[in-house]
């Protein structure tokens, strides 16, 4: 079935009675009609294809733009010039059709359908004023997805906030012809490294599910240095399928699990998170089996994520990776990066974009609602002296103004979490939740990052225990760094040596981004596959729901 036939239902059949004889040239000789003659069935045509083209998925087309590019061109058609169809429309068919290559379905971008005015040998002027305008929805559409991404964040996961559209992609519209515009494409993509890199995995993986079939492992016993035999052969075949073997000419026995297969199941391991042993166990072995196409599927979420950040990123900023429970600061041009304790699966760190204001040292904590409903009270219930013991103090309520009560006179077991309307606040001390350490951006999430007196979380290879606030390793490196050469660094070390609760503003305000990167290439170029802690990517797929691997597979 043809791409055209697929679309009809939501375009006006009028558009196409005449749009979908086959033919076979690539390119044909027009009978020339006069460029009036197009330029007004252009305007005849525009309002009424584009609002045939309905959003198939995701992000609505930007019609809008489309309709302001014909306006300020006076309808003028841009695929058309001399009464000749510009080759560059073939070039943009390419572009539409390798779009997978991005994470993106070809589908959304009616390649099939310009293919098919283009096989046309003796097109009528409505037909060609068509072609232009359904030619400029798929350019200005994808102009769009490559650069913004295409579907809404929000509407995916109401947790996921960072969301950095621009409107670059629009000025491509008004460039002096159609070669420049499609010629202007690839430089919307995401400037990143890592933007690149991924997109380069994804077409090995694209490519190698196209061509070869996943070698699994069979099931069975762990997989050890010195172990013989016919599954060892499929570990070793898959590993070199996934790149972490090279493929050599030297002799070796295949079934032979000897120290070169070890290491490189280690390598393996260690960019899937996995303990790196170098025995291929149950968990390594089922890592080892998700099939090329889920792992293309993967990595083009992540694709879709970095086209949801700005376009260029900020030189000093703070990074807080959520999958790596890492804090990375890049600040004047050097790279700190320290462990982190992020949000528990049920009370999820979201992610955003904020920007550090301000600090303070010796904090006082006010326990969120939430918190005081879901772990303080149950303590209460139990030891009606706790709040002394671990120097909290209560207030009557949220007010400004409310008085502080004697905890040890509330009779705790009568309350229920419905009714809890007190104020709790900790006192400053180092048994205080926030240590000495709270760093702000102001957000609507009440997320900043602090330190911790529960340092032994930092031993653990997943942290994700904290209520959705992130917890520091080395507080104190943090806030050397970013006060460093300022009098606030000496403000900073008085006030910790007083003990003083104390606000102090950064020298440079400086942007925060909490992200979620379920893929990302290491140090080595390799791809690191991290534990999808927030069953994020799940998302993703029911949003994104097709498979980019070939668009000859989803046709």
């Amino acid at each position: 079935m043809t791409l055209a036939k697929q679309l009809l239902p939501i375009l006006c059949a009028s558009i196409f009675l005449s749009a979908c004889s086959t033919g076979s040239n690539k390119s044909f000789v027009l009978v020339p009609p006069s460029e009036s003659q197009i330029e007004n069935s252009i305007k005849a045509q525009v309002s009424l294809t584009l609002n045939a083209f309905t959003p198939v998925a995701g992000q609505a087309l930007p019609n809008e733009t489309v309709l302001d590019a014909y306006l300020s061109r006076d309808y003028e058609p841009i695929w058309i010039q001399d009464e000749k169809v510009n080759t560059s429309i073939y070039k943009l068919v390419d572009v539409l059709e390798q779009s997978y290559t991005h994470g993106l379905n070809p589908i959304h971008y009616h390649s099939g359908i310009i293919k098919e005015y283009l096989a046309l040998k003796q097109p009528s002027p409505q037909q060609l004023a068509e072609m232009d305008v359904i030619a400029t929805i798929a350019l200005t559409s994808y102009a769009h997805d490559i650069s913004n991404g295409r579907y809404e964040p929000q509407l995916i996961d109401p947790n996921w906030q960072l969301d950095a559209p621009n409107s670059h992609w629009k000025e491509l519209l008004y460039l002096d012809s159609a070669t420049e515009m499609v010629n202007a494409l690839p430089l919307l993509a995401p400037r990143s490294p890592q933007y690149q890199v991924l997109q380069k995995w994804l077409v090995y993986y694209q490519e190698l599910a196209a061509k070869e079939k996943d070698i699994l492992v069979s099931a069975g016993v762990p997989l050890s240095a010195g172990d013989t035999g016919p599954r060892v052969a499929q570990l070793r075949a898959r590993l070199v399928q996934l790149g972490d073997i090279r493929f050599s000419t030297r002799k070796l026995n295949e079934e032979q699990f000897d120290s070169s297969l070890k290491e490189a199941l280690m390598r393996f391991q260690q960019r899937h998170h996995i303990a790196a042993d170098g025995a291929a166990g149950s968990k390594t072995i089922e890592m080892l089996n998700i099939p090329l196409k889920s792992r293309a599927k993967q990595i083009a979420y992540n694709l879709e994520r970095w086209r949801w950040l700005p376009s260029e990123l900020e030189a000093n900023r703070i990074w807080v990776d959520l999958t790596n429970y890492t804090v990375d600061m890049h600040l004047n041009g050097e790279l700190t990066s320290m462990k982190a304790v992020i949000g528990k699966p049920d009370r999820k760190t979201p992610v955003f974009k904020g920007l550090m204001t301000y600090m303070v040292t010796n904090p006082t904590w006010r326990v969120p609602h939430r918190i005081a409903r879901e772990n303080l009270l149950p303590k209460l219930q139990a030891d009606p002296n706790y709040l002394i013991k671990h120097r909290y103090k209560v207030y009557s309520s949220w007010s400004i103004g409310a008085k502080e009560l004697d905890s040890t006179k509330i009779n705790w077991k009568s309350i229920s979490e419905d009714q809890l309307a007190f104020r709790f606040e900790q006192e400053p001390d180092e048994g205080n939740a926030l240590g000495q350490f709270k760093f702000m951006f102001p957000n609507k999430n009440e997320i900043y990052l602090h330190d911790t007196p529960a340092k032994h979380l930092f031993r653990e290879a997943e942290r994700a225990f904290s209520s959705g606030c992130v917890r520091l390793e080395k507080p104190m490196v943090f806030a050397e760094a970013i006060t460093k050469g300022s009098k606030q660094f000496n403000e900073m070390n008085n006030t910790l040596k007083t003990g003083s609760n104390t606000v102090i503003s950064l020298p440079n305000y400086i942007p925060v981004y909490l992200v979620y990167f379920t893929v990302v290439p290491n140090a080595n170029g390799m791809l690191e596959f991290r534990n999808d802690i927030y069953a994020r990517d799940n998302l993703m797929e029911e949003a994104m729901g097709y498979s980019p691997i070939d668009p000859r597979d989803s046709i």
